[in-house]
Order: C-alpha cells, then sequence, then structure tokens
C-alpha cells in the first residue's frame, strides 16, 4: 500500500516547502490549514445542482468502494467565484427573484425589482433538518440583495410566523438597516425580535395601513387583507408602469374565523379581475388536498368541547404564533371557569405582544405565567396549562412536563393533554415518543385524529381555484412549498382556471422571472443559492467543510492520530463512534504502525516536507486503510505532537 502512497506522493506534494508553526494547521484537509480571517457568523449551504467538475481536487475524492452509508463524493465543494458588484437595471421590465420558500416550507423571501428599485417580500428562516447537524436555522442567501442594497426601498412583511420574519434579524445588518412595512401585529412580533437581537435602535419598522398604499420608487404596494392561522395578513398587490404583479402570502378563506381575526376583503378581491394582472405569485402548500379548509369556529367549538369535558388538569400545546388558535383556547378555559396558566417563553411573549396590541382578550385576573403555579393551592378541575412544545421538541416546555424536568408541571394520571396541532413532516417520531411517555403517566391524549381540534392556516384546493379566479393573472408563479405541492398548484390552475401550461413558471430559489407590458420569461441564468446556516451562538466561522465533518462523525465517527515527533515513539490512537470493542484494540495496533510507516515515508523521501503535507500523507494512507478494512469513512484528524 505504501508504495502506491509513494506514487500520490510525487503526484502530489512536488517540491518541499517552508514548515508551519507546530500549533499552526490541525485540520484535515487544504481549507482546515490555510489561515485565514474570521469571517461573520454565517455559512453557506450549496442549492444548485449542478454536477461537480470531477478534475478538481481528485487526490481528495473519497472512493467510496465498499462504502456501508458513507459520502461518494469530494469532501469539499470547490466554489465557484460569486458577482460582487451591482446587477445591471433593465428599463422598462418587471423582475420576480424568489429566494426561499420554494421547495421547502420555510424561510420565504421573494424579491421584486423595476428598474432601479427593489423590494423584498418577508424574510422568513427555516428549521433545518437531520442532514445539518448542530444548524438552529436556515436563511436566505441574500448575496444578490447586499449587492444591490442602495436600490432596496423596503421589505414588506405578509404577516407575523417566523417562516416570514425570522430571518429579519439576521439580514438586515447586511443590508444597512432598509425600512421594513408591516401591519400592526406582525410589526409587534418583529419589534420582539429586533430587541432580542438588540437592533430595535437601528430598524426602521413602519406600520402598513391596509387601506392605504405605499410608495416604493416606481413601484406602488396596495393591500388586501386575507385569512390565515394568524389575525393582521396581507397579500400585497404591486403596481408598477408596465404590470401588476400580486404576492398571496399564505391565506385561506374562512367564513367563521375565531373572533380576534379581522376577516379578510372580498371586495378588493373582487375587484382584481378588471386589474389586468400581469402575474400572481400565489401559496400552494394544500393544493394536493381537495376540498376547503375547515373552519376555526368548528376547531373552537371542539376546543370547547374537550375543555368542558376533562375532568382534571388539561394540558394544550400549540404553535405560539397561531394568535387566533390562543383566543380559542383561552375563552374556552374562561367559559369554564378555569384559571391558565402559560409556559414556554415565545408562548409567553407572544401573547404578551397580542395582548397589548388588542389582538387577545382575556381578563387579567384568569391568566398568568406557569412560575406561579403551585399544585396544591388550586384545583385540578379548575387548572388549564396552556404551552409550546406540540411538535414534541426536546427541550420545549412540553417535553419537560413529560419527563418530569418542567420545575413547576409535573403529569401525572387523570390529566388530558391536548396537541392542538399537525404534525410538520418528519416530527412525527417525536411526537409519537412524547405521546406514549404521557399515556405511559396515566394521561388521556386528545389530538387532531380524535376532534377537530386543529386546521391549516392554509386553502386547499377550492379556495386556491378562488384565489386565482379573483385574480385572474396572465402568468402564474406557485410558491411557498415543495416541488410537487407547487406543481399541483399549476395543474389546478390550467384545469381549473384557464391558465396556459406554458404561462405557469415553476421556479427554483434563485430563479428570475422578467417582463412587462403583458409577457414575461424564465432568465436562462438563474442566482447560484447557497442559503445562510445559522448557528445558536451566532459567534465564529463555518464554512461548509464544517457540515461535512459532523456529517461524517455522525454517521462514521472520528478517528485521531496523535503522531510524535520522535520517530522512536508508536502513534496513539484514539477513536469515537467507529470500531465495536471487539475489534479495536486488533485494528488501533494496525492504524498506528501503518501510520508510523507513512509518518517515516514521507519524512525519509521529503526531509523538507512542512507538517501540513505530513499530514495530508498519513491521513490519506489511513484513510485508504480504513476505508477498505471497515468500508467506513470517519472524520481522520492527525496530528504531530512535539
Amino acid at each position: 500500500m505504501l508504495d502506491k502512497i509513494d506514487k500520490w506522493m510525487k503526484r502530489t506534494l512536488g517540491e518541499s516547502k517552508t514548515p508551519s508553526s507546530p500549533t499552526a494547521n490541525v485540520g484535515t484537509s487544504p481549507k482546515h490549514d490555510s489561515q485565514k480571517p474570521a469571517k461573520k457568523s454565517f455559512h453557506k449551504k450549496k442549492h444548485n445542482h449542478k454536477k461537480p467538475n470531477n478534475n478538481q481536487n481528485q487526490n481528495f475524492k473519497h472512493s467510496g468502494g465498499g462504502n456501508r452509508g458513507g459520502f461518494n463524493k469530494r469532501p469539499y465543494e470547490v466554489k465557484k467565484d460569486r458577482p460582487t458588484g451591482p446587477t445591471p437595471i433593465l428599463n422598462g421590465q418587471i423582475k420576480i427573484i424568489p429566494l426561499g420558500g420554494l421547495n421547502e416550507v420555510g424561510k420565504n423571501m421573494t424579491v421584486m425589482e423595476y428598474e432601479e428599485d427593489i423590494i423584498v417580500i418577508d424574510a422568513g428562516f427555516q428549521f433545518p433538518g437531520e442532514e445539518l447537524p448542530g444548524i438552529d436555522y436556515i436563511v436566505p442567501d441574500i448575496n444578490y440583495l447586499e449587492r444591490n442594497k442602495k436600490r432596496i426601498r423596503g421589505i414588506f412583511i405578509t404577516h407575523g410566523h417566523l417562516d416570514h420574519i425570522g430571518g429579519i434579524p439576521y439580514i438586515l445588518p447586511k443590508l444597512d438597516y432598509p425600512p421594513i412595512y408591516a401591519t400592526k401585529l406582525t410589526a409587534g412580533l418583529i419589534d420582539d425580535r429586533l430587541k432580542e437581537f438588540k437592533q430595535e435602535k437601528l430598524a426602521k419598522v413602519h406600520f402598513i395601513n391596509p387601506d392605504e398604499p405605499i410608495r416604493a420608487g416606481k413601484m406602488l404596494c396596495r393591500f388586501i387583507r386575507v385569512m390565515h392561522s394568524i389575525p393582521d395578513c396581507v397579500a400585497i398587490v404591486v403596481d408598477t408602469p408596465v404590470g401588476s404583479v400580486m404576492h398571496t402570502g399564505d391565506f385561506k378563506f374562512d367564513d367563521n374565523p375565531a373572533r380576534n381575526m379581522i376577516r379578510d376583503d372580498i371586495g378588493k378581491m373582487e375587484k382584481l379581475a378588471s386589474q389586468n394582472l400581469l402575474a400572481l405569485l400565489c401559496e400552494s402548500t394544500n393544493s394536493i388536498k381537495p376540498g376547503h379548509t375547515i373552519s376555526e369556529k368548528e376547531v373552537g367549538d371542539a376546543l370547547d368541547e374537550v375543555v368542558g369535558e376533562a375532568p382534571k388538569r388539561i394540558i394544550i400545546s400549540s404553535f405560539s404564533s397561531q394568535i387566533g388558535r390562543l383566543q380559542q383556547v383561552l375563552d374556552a378555559a374562561v367559559r369554564h371557569g378555569r384559571k391558565i396558566y402559560i409556559s414556554g417563553r415565545s408562548m409567553r411573549n407572544n401573547i404578551e405582544t397580542a395582548y397589548k396590541l388588542g389582538y387577545i382578550n382575556v381578563p387579567k385576573e384568569q391568566i398568568f405565567d406557569v412560575k406561579r403555579y403551585k399544585e396544591n393551592e388550586q384545583p385540578d378541575e379548575k387548572t388549564l396549562i396552556l404551552t409550546t412544545g406540540s411538535q414534541g421538541e426536546p427541550l420545549a416546555a412540553l417535553a419537560r412536563i413529560a419527563s418530569g424536568d418542567h420545575p413547576q408541571i409535573k403529569a401525572k394520571k387523570g390529566d388530558t393533554i391536548v396537541f392542538s396541532s399537525s404534525p410538520i413532516i418528519g416530527n412525527e417520531h417525536s411526537i409519537n415518543k412524547l405521546v406514549n411517555a404521557f399515556c405511559k403517566l396515566g394521561c388521556h391524549i386528545v389530538s387532531n385524529h380524535m376532534k377537530d381540534i386543529h386546521t391549516s392556516g392554509h386553502g386547499k384546493q377550492d379556495e386556491l381555484i378562488r384565489m386565482i379566479n379573483y385574480a385572474r393573472p396572465k402568468y402564474l408563479i406557485p410558491i411557498h412549498g415543495e416541488y410537487y405541492m407547487r406543481q399541483a398548484l399549476g395543474e389546478l390552475a390550467t384545469k381549473n382556471c384557464g391558465i396556459p401550461e406554458e404561462n405557469i413558471f415553476l421556479l427554483e430559489n434563485g430563479g428570475i422571472v422578467i417582463g412587462g407590458r403583458g409577457k414575461m420569461q424564465r432568465d436562462k441564468e438563474p442566482l447560484d443559492i447557497q442559503d445562510m446556516l445559522i448557528d445558536g451562538s451566532g459567534e465564529g466561522t463555518i464554512d461548509s467543510h464544517v457540515i461535512f465533518d459532523r456529517q461524517m462523525m455522525a454517521k462514521n465517527g472520528a478517528l485521531i492520530i496523535l503522531i510524535p515527533a520522535n520517530k522512536n515513539r508508536r502513534p496513539d490512537i484514539v477513536s469515537r463512534g467507529l470500531m465495536y470493542m471487539h475489534e479495536s484494540q486488533e485494528i488501533t495496533e494496525e492504524i498506528a504502525k501503518l501510520a508510523k510507516e507513512a509518518y517515516e515515508t514521507i519524512r525519509k523521501k521529503n526531509p523538507g516536507a512542512d507538517r501540513r503535507d505530513i499530514k495530508k500523507y498519513v491521513k490519506y494512507s489511513v484513510e485508504r486503510f480504513v476505508n477498505k478494512r471497515l468500508q467506513r469513512e470517519p472524520l481522520i484528524i492527525p496530528l504531530i505532537v512535539d
């Protein structure tokens, strides 16, 4: 094996280099070893699906031979240079660029541009999946906006859910704090986030009155109230000299909403047909579901029944942003004489903000922070606890109640646990685990499978058809959904609304549509999108190789090789998550022997090799051996110890 490695060494290392310091370059790849200045705390996730250039960096390509669930790809993508200057201004044309919200349910952001003016609609984030260990949030790539930030006239927000406002604190500083426009409740929720990030004095937040348009350069933004699962939602119509474009935001039609919900403005929608809309950007979340979303009144009636019938204490979990649902729970508690205790930071903050702004109404003497709850002082049959954690999040209040870790609330036999939500895709296992934990304690479970205690905030097929027929656009751009959802909306529009298939654009994030005066077309060169990945601390430099390293460790473990600079000593091997006990000693000795031979070989054949090259050589030799011997690809970290 070492003969083959020698050939590789001659091809790769070439001439000797100046030795590096003992403490520098302790990484496992060229990217680790380079001395780069610290970056900001954002790192990128590639989203373009072009085939990699296999002629680059061949010597570090993982072979994948006999790989059991490993990575048959190069460990580090070679990123092409990204544009650094502003883009050319197109005279007399509208440009539409979704930066997020396509091929996912989350991190919604759309750019609309007319000549020198740019507006942004929504700035959300998305929670990561298991493929991004250690990441807290995913935020849309705003490289295009950074290059054109002097042209941004405002960020317009459709409503206050985190997938529409969560990214604001991360993008505002990079865009020099452009003005934000939002309705009253949405602005209040945004202000809470800005205070959390200490940006409230730098940010400029303006209220939207849906009956008063706002001018943004040569564009005029008009607003239409729509129904959703949170009050104060708007659709936005953007008028330009060459045509109008409408963005629906999230919506449904509900003739019997919760009592704190502001009704949609059907009168404005009915006038859209006469306005010759050039394009409609329409949400597609429920496009595969036939019929009509059930009314919030039915949900409120079901919740009232559950609260009234619960024999003892009742614990209700819901999304903290579903202000309308929270009002229904509070109404049921008041009606049945139960004191209300609020648990969960986001639940407390959102209820407090909505209460101050007049979007939640409840007698002050019946609602308390959970810290004031004392079990022996309050009868169970007169107690209702409203909490976060309906998705089974392990650190949320509901999970802590089930595990006995909550400082005030301990689940017990006779409790009624209500999940007033539907599982987000991927959370089913966590929710089932939580349900089982409560059942073992003797609790009674009530979920949406048993009663209509939850309804979606997104319109189903009948409502989507209704919106498209109101708007009667020439072109349709499905947004806010996975590809199959957006494709289903396109088929729905062609079949039921008469929009030709060629007038429906199924874009990717970064896709561009350009047009005006009755005609639009897809740009052949979309933006290269690399989403920002946010770590909880918001500090330090994290690049794409960190995610790859985390994935490697999660799937295949890690192997650390401590190589003594003294040739007479054998390297020490430390492995984690790689070898089982019965194979550990034998393989560890083989790895130590091979690493020592590799170290001595390169020192002999290339006396001037610096530490970086020595570690590359040792890593490569051990990597080949481990892959062949164990069919695994661990993260290998060679360190030279003085």
